[in-house]
């Protein structure tokens, strides 16, 4: 395994997998991306985000701090704006090479499914990579 990629969403779930992905990659030697899609609606007169500035910069803060206590390898932060999170996850996969995609079994998604988030699934469905989910 060269790469593991992590996206997160500012969830107790997307930050468990984190803690995941790093030992993995820890253990494997593998490379870490971590991924924050700031997905937007487009609204009636606006284009509205879901994620605002001072909560990517959590999120990116959190990261680091979760990474710095499970692993000495080397991980990327890429941020992407998108109106689909599962489709930009499984695309950065494809673009970025990735051996694996670690997520949450659940996010901040405003619609919930029954144990499995509906992106979580989706990821699941489209990805041409294995898929860990972490609960």
């Amino acid at each position: 395994m060269k790469k593991i990629l992590v996206p997160v969403d500012g969830s107790n779930a997307s930050f468990r997998a984190a803690v995941h992905a790093a030992k993995l990659a820890e253990l494997t030697k593998s490379g870490l991306a971590f991924l924050i899609v700031r997905q937007f609606v487009v609204g009636r007169k606006d284009v509205y985000s879901v994620l605002n500035d001072e909560e990517a910069r959590a999120i990116r803060d959190n990261i680091r701090e979760v990474v710095a206590a499970e692993t000495t390898q080397q991980f990327d932060i890429i941020e992407e704006k998108s109106r689909d999170v599962a489709f930009t996850i499984v695309d950065i996969a494809i673009a970025e090479n990735v051996d694996l995609i670690v997520m949450g079994a659940s996010g901040k998604g405003g619609v919930k499914t029954f144990l499995l988030g509906s992106v979580s699934q989706e990821v699941l469905r489209k990805s041409t990579c294995p898929v860990m989910i972490v609960h």
